[in-house]
């Protein structure tokens, strides 16, 4: 057989409803599988809450209560 032969043979086969139907399935699977393979799960995405308060800051006690005691300390040497 030469070429020319050759010619309508190869496209009676591919004009074939079986050979297009099972092309297509074979282009899904092959898909399906490179999906499944590479598939990553996403990271969860942060919940919009509301902002986070700022922490209170350390109280501080006024002048006038550390010279009292200051001076209650100094008081009760004194009368020894």
């Amino acid at each position: 057989m030469t070429i020319k032969e050759y010619i309508p043979v190869i496209l009676g086969v591919l004009k074939d409803l079986r050979v297009i139907g099972t092309l297509i399935v074979m282009i899904l699977v092959i898909q399906f599988a490179k999906f499944v393979t590479t598939y990553r799960k996403k990271p969860p995405k942060p919940k919009k809450g509301k902002a986070p308060k700022a922490a209170p800051a350390p109280k501080e006690e006024k002048k006038e209560d550390k010279a009292a005691e200051g001076e209650a300390a100094a008081g009760g040497e004194d009368k020894k």
